[in-house]
This record gives structure tokens, sequence and C-alpha cells, in this order.
């Protein structure tokens, strides 16, 4: 179908920034029956919304789809979990190109070929065809200098189109060219110092293909350029007037395939694929970790024990993923007990910590392992291993002058060297402790903190790049030196304590110990984690996170479930602490949702998600006006039943009071619809507030408009790009209803569709609610202010 691309990942996971798209659309069946059906959205506003899905039919005479086919083009890698992404293309004038195909707002969409970037690019003035603005590509001294490249979707197959565009080369930079793919390639410039327009014609062999600015030169001088302006596609093979009227491009879908099915009608193969989009992703693990644990986790740690083992254990094991030994108890001296389960750590995260009860400061138990393989060397292993460390742990004790954790060489006592981390005797300040050869030569650095030894919970950070310390986020700066080859980690003694002065065995802990990690950086901007993440794990122990808006904790949500990116809109409120978590990442996403009374859904365009606040629906505005009459389609249906009514709500929240509103009125004409609410409010007076606004919506329900069928693509071009722009809470108008309905205009706002896309239609079926749901007061508004009508206060 023209104005369609369809197109497959192979080889790559859904949430990869670099995919390499392989256009697949000329084997989709959109004839004799075949169809591209998209879902989205919820049902209704009351419902969530589902996972989108879609359904492609692919001709599979040669093979090419069959999963582990090895004469297949994309062998191996024909398999569930590619990602895959449907886009229609709508046409108003000739140009292909979008955004006018000029400069003057913005870049367009023209972007660096990933394969060979330039050395830079950007809007320019300096030379423009009209208005006040060109793009200024400047090249690099390998292979052609690099290229600008825009992409082109919904051509047709088989059809000839013509590239052109108007390009600048200044005297003493290389002749420039545009090009199709990289393989239809035009004749360079031949003058400079002037616009010349530059043309190549080609036919279609799919749907997608990039058009190219380079150089002609291989290679060109590092830091030439050129200018490019005017840019155009158009359909023939004669090139004509440039035209500022663009295409515009609709994602319908993006996801990932999870059924890849063969089979056979005779000896006709087809592969119906069906594909879920994003919202999948977070539902996929059935119970997260504590906050605490999955920021560890996901910040690259290297080396990680939480030691929340349970009584029985006599080791704690490594959460890294980096298969590294066990932490084994170490006895020093007669006496002390060390007992896993016995004591707490931080107190968002709820998890048990070991008790070190040492016989005395000298003589008790604490844990050890050797750091296999080693997290950093500066060769004198033999293998160099790059990178600075960063190590963090939690502890609590009402002892000063003991010993928190040790990191040294492991060598022979005399040879041994490295650092200790405990808190000063008498003050209980955090003290840094190095010693090299024995304690040779000891350093003691201490942090001029609050006396640590009060009996809570405390969090130590140290960057070895920088030789700072963090003390509960706080940042103390005491200069400890670099410490590579660190092959031994204790944990709650000094282990020998070589040289400490004034002692001749072990400094042992009195309390707890909990969440070891480390972690390994290369340079300031990676990768691995910033030092700024892992100091933030100080909230996501102390408090989960309570208290900061529904907007970051669903994007923190999402990061725990690998999801690069969510995308807001609207104003958010504070929610509470879900430091325990427990349940799948989806889950704990739909407690945020729920709580603000917004919507979540997955991006169309990306592996993102969306997130709406409920504002998003105060007093909407029409995104596109249809005619009845041009609906074209049966099935338009105006409901009045009782499916959302709601006149009583007992609302709770996490360690607040239970509340109950309700509208006596609705009760009393039609009996008790009862709402159970819990939300992640953090006052209770919010809590009612949630529960008011369910009350005062649905206490008695008005007619709406539920369904609204249109065939889209039989409208004008300005309509059917709005129809297609259309989404999750956008609002589309009908006049001209007939003189049975309510009223002769519905204003109603989407909450989900159906989509079906074949070779001659483009049918939507937008599940609708009455858009004046969310009006809400405005103070001398004409519409929004009419005493007694539309004077209602939102939250």
């Amino acid at each position: 179908m023209a104005g369609l691309t369809v197109q497959a990942g192979f080889g790559y996971s859904a949430v990869d920034s670099d995919i390499v798209w392989t256009d697949i659309t000329q084997w989709v069946k959109t004839a004799g029956g075949g169809q591209v059906s998209i879902t989205r959205g919820a049902s209704d506003e009351r419902a969530e919304t589902q996972t989108g899905t879609l359904s492609v039919q692919l001709d599979n005479r040669d093979g090419r789809f069959t999963p582990g086919n090895s004469g297949s083009p994309y062998y191996p890698n024909v398999r569930r979990g590619t990602p895959i992404r449907v886009i229609k293309t709508t046409v108003a004038g000739k140009n292909w190109i979008t955004g006018g195909a000029s400069f003057e707002n913005d870049a367009h969409g023209w972007a660096p070929d990933p394969a060979a970037p330039p050395q830079a690019y950007a809007r320019d003035t300096a030379h423009h065809m009209g208005g006040s603005w060109g793009m200024k590509v400047t090249w690099t001294n390998t292979g052609t200098g690099g290229a600008l490249r825009f992409p082109l979707y919904g051509l047709t197959i088989g059809a000839q189109y013509t590239a052109s565009a108007y390009v600048y080369v200044p005297a003493g930079s290389p002749p420039a060219v545009i090009d199709v793919n990289g393989m239809h390639v035009s004749t360079a410039t031949s003058v400079v110092d002037a616009f010349q327009r530059l043309t190549v014609t080609w036919t279609a062999t799919s749907a997608s293909a990039f058009m190219r600015l380079t150089s002609a030169s291989a290679p060109p001088a590092a830091g030439t350029m050129a200018w490019m302006d005017w840019p155009q596609v158009e359909e023939g093979s004669a090139v004509t007037t440039w035209s500022s009227a663009g295409v515009a491009y609709h994602p319908r879908f993006y996801g990932m395939v999870t059924s890849w099915p063969v089979s056979w009608s005779g000896l006709q193969s087809l592969v119906t694929i069906t594909a879920s989009d994003m919202l999948k992703w977070p539902s996929r693990r059935p119970a997260l970790g504590p906050m605490l644990v999955e920021e560890v986790q996901g910040d690259g740690v290297q080396l990680y024990y939480p030691l929340s083992e349970p009584s029985s254990s006599v080791s704690g094991g490594d959460q890294s993923g980096s298969s590294r030994p066990s932490l084994a108890i170490r006895q020093s001296g007669v006496g002390g007990t060390l007992e896993f389960g016995a004591g707490t750590g931080p107190p968002s995260d709820e998890l048990t910590a070991p008790t070190f009860t040492p016989a005395s400061a000298t003589a008790g138990k604490s844990l050890q392992c050797s750091v296999s393989p080693l997290l950093t060397s500066d060769g004198s292993t033999g293998t160099p291993i790059p990178g600075t460390q960063v190590w963090e742990c939690w502890f609590s004790t009402s002892t000063s002058g003991r010993c928190v954790l040790k990191l040294s060489t492991g060598s022979a006592a005399a040879f041994d060297s490295g650092l200790y981390f405990m808190l000063e005797a008498g003050t209980g300040r955090m003290q840094a402790v190095e010693f090299l050869f024995g304690g040779g030569v000891t350093t003691t650095l201490t942090a001029i903190t609050p006396n640590l030894a009060d009996g809570v919970a405390h969090h130590l950070v140290w960057d070895e790049a920088s030789g700072a310390v963090w003390v509960d986020g706080v940042q103390y700066t005491v200069g400890i030196g670099a410490h590579s080859d660190m092959g031994l980690l204790t944990v709650g003694s000094t282990a020998g304590n070589p040289g400490f002065p004034g002692t001749s065995g072990d400094l042992h802990w009195s309390g707890t110990i909990s969440h070891v990690a480390a972690y390994v950086r290369n340079g300031t901007s990676g990768p691995g984690p910033s030092v700024a993440d892992i100091v933030d794990h100080y909230d996501a122990g102390m408090t989960g996170h309570a208290g900061e808006l529904s907007s970051d904790r669903m994007a923190r949500l999402a990061g725990y479930a690998r999801i690069p990116t969510v995308t807001s809109s609207g104003s958010f409120s504070a929610v509470a602490s879900q430091g325990v978590l427990g349940q799948s990442p989806l889950s704990h996403m739909r407690d945020v949702e729920r709580t603000e009374n917004g919507r979540l859904v997955a991006a169309r365009d990306s592996a993102g998600l969306l997130f709406q606040s409920r504002s998003v629906r105060y007093n909407p505005t029409s995104a596109v006006t249809l005619v009845y009459s041009d609906l074209e389609t049966p099935g338009v249906q105006v409901s009045d039943d009782d499916q959302k009514q709601v006149n009583l709500v007992e609302a709770s929240r996490p360690g607040g009071a239970t509340q109950r509103i309700q509208s006596t009125a609705s009760i009393d004409r039609d009996g008790i619809y009862q709402q159970q609410l819990t939300v992640l409010k953090t006052t209770d007076s919010e809590v009612v507030d949630a529960a008011t606004w369910q009350v005062i919506r649905y206490a008695d329900p008005q007619p709406e408009l539920r369904q609204l069928p249109v065939e889209a693509s039989t409208l004008s071009t300005t309509t059917y790009r709005a129809l297609l722009t259309a989404d999750i809470s956008t609002v589309i108008t009908v006049t001209g209803m007939p003189a049975e309905a309510p009223s002769p205009t519905v204003t109603a706002m989407v909450e989900g569709y159906t989509e079906t896309i074949t070779e001659t239609q483009h049918f939507l079926d937008f599940h609708t609610s009455r858009a004046d749901l969310g009006a809400v007061w405005v103070l001398n508004d004409s519409t929004y202010s009419v005493l007694g009508n539309t004077t209602r206060l939102a939250y």
C-alpha cells in the first residue's frame, strides 16, 4: 500500500539505540484479505491501558521469514523479540521531505549517517537559498568525509523518484554529491562559492530509503565544508520547482515480535507476525527487589553483597551477576558472633542485615573474600585492567573506633597495602586509613562528619578518582590516593591490622553492615555509572524516594525494567515511598498511574513510554473536527448506563487513614456503587481529593459517545493527518449528529483505538469518553467560570 512502511530490526533488541532497520514492506499482504491490524490504549477512561498489539501477514514464498532457515537473508535473526515498527506517510504536495524541506526552524530529521558521521553539522546563516538558514556540514578526513542523511518512508516500490538539493561549496573545499542509500549518486558540484542544484533519479526497491549529502573526495581535508538548502524528493524521473509543502510521517506502532508462526495454504507459505508494544516489557519480570537493590544492580555494579541472607546462612553471596566468591565468616581471636538475619539495614528496603557482635575490640568475626577477578589493576598482577573504583556500603553502630570495610592487595603481611574505612575513636567521625607495605607507611584521613556511631543507618561512598567520600549524601574531600589491585575484601574488621597505631590485632565492628558494592568507571563520562547516581542510593535506602514527583517515579521504575525513556506531559504531584517493591515493574507503575489519575502507554515511535498526568485532561481543546456524514461507517453509538457509576469511595494510602467519600443524592436515587481506592499519596488530604474527584465525576454519569469509527483515508489530507496524530487524551469533535442524538455536536476524548490498514482503506475505531469530564474552574473564564455549572475545582 502506498504510504505504508513496515520495518524489522533483525539481530537487535527493541531497546537498542542503534537499530539498523530492514524494510519488509514489499512482503506485507494488504490485499486479498491481508491487513495490518493495530490495537492501542484502553476501552474507556476507567480501564487500564493495555499492551498494544500488531498483526502483520507476510508473503513467505522464499522462506525468508521462516525461523531457523539458514537460507534466509536474515538468518539466524528471524526470531521472536525482533523489533518491528510501522510508519504511515501522508503527502500534501509533491515533496517527500518533512517540515517544509527548509531549515528555517530546525533540522527536520537530517542527522549523521551512523556508519559515516561528518565532523560536524549545524543550521547556519552564512549561506541559504531563502529565509535565513541553511545546513552546514563539516567533513572529517576519513572515507568521503562523512554523510548527513534524511530518512524517507512510504515510497511506492517500483516507482521512480528524483532527489534534489541546492548545495554550496566554498573555494578550497571538495565537490559534494547527493545520493540515495549510498548507491544512486548525483554528479558532483562543479562550481564554488555559489549554490548549485544536484539531482539523482532512482527506482524504489523498498518503501524506505535515505537521501544523503556527502563529499565527492576520498578523503577530504579535515575541516572543509559544504552548505545545503531546499532538499526535495519527488515522484517521477525529472526534477521540478522546489516545493515547501512536505510530507508527514506518522509512527503507528513500535514493539517486538511475540509470535512468529509459519503456515501454508496449499503450497503458499505465509507468516502472520504478532507483536506487542513496549508496555509488555515491564510486565516480564515477576517481581522486583527493593528499590535500593534495583538501583545498585541497574547501575552496573561489579561486586555486590546485599548480606540479606536468612539466619541459617554462614556466608554472603554476590548479587552482581559476575560470579564473584562468597563472603565467608572469618574468626579473629576467640569468641564473638556474626548472625545473618539478626539485624536490619537501610530502613526503606526492609531487608535483614548481619549483626556483628565481637568478644572485644580485637576478637570476633568478620566477612572476607578474594576479589576475583580483580576490579582494576595498574599492571602489578601482570595484566593491566583500566578504570577507577567506586565503593559503597551501609552500616549502623553505637561503638566508635571500629572498622567497617578493608580493601587490600591480599599480599603477605609484610607486603600488604590498601585502606580501611572506620569510625574515629571517641568522635565517631569517618576515617580513611591508607597503609603501604604492612604498615610501613600509614596515613589517616578524617572526614569532618557528624558522629556516625549513633545507632542509625548510614551510607558510605568512596570514589577513587576524586579521592572523596560521601556520607549520607554529603561530600567530604579527604584526598584518598589510588588503590588498584585490591584483591582482598574484608567486611567488619581490619583483618590483621598491619601497623595500625596503638593496636596489635584486629579492630572488629560492632553493629550491622549491608549492601557492600563496587563499581568500575572509565573517565568522567563513562562507561560506568556516575558517582552522583551511586550517591543517590542514599535516598533509595532511607526513604524509597518518598516525595518525588510521580513523573520521576515512573521514569525510575521504567529504568528498573531497562526501558530507556519515559516522556511525561502535564503537572505532577508527589508520591509516597515504594522502597520495598516486590511485584512486577508494570504493577508498581500502575500504582503510580492510579495515584496520579493519569495514563501510561507505550510510545508509537520508539522503545519509550508516555505518561500523562490528570492535568492533561483539564479543559482540553479539540484537535480535529469531523462531520458525522463523513464518518462513512456504521456503529456510532451514544450510551447511557451505569457501567462507570461510582458514588461511594473508600480511599487509603500506605501508613495513612482510610477515608470515605460519597454522593448522598446519588446513593438515595440509584443505590450504592462502591469503589476501593488505594493511592500512594503523601498526605490524607490528598487522598480525600483523589476520592472526591472520582465521586464528582461518576456519581451520575451522563450519556456519552463511546465508539467513534471513521474511514480516515477518504477524508482531506489535513483531517487524515490530524486523525493519525490523535492519541490517548486527544479530543475529537463530531458535528452534524443525527436529530435523534442528545445534541447536534459531540466532543469526545480518545481512550484507545483499533486500526486496520489495507490496500485501499485506513479504518480507525476510536474508544472514547466524554471530554468534559476534565472540565475545571478557571477564574474569570467565560466558559469555565459559570457559577454552579463549570466552577468545579480540580486537584
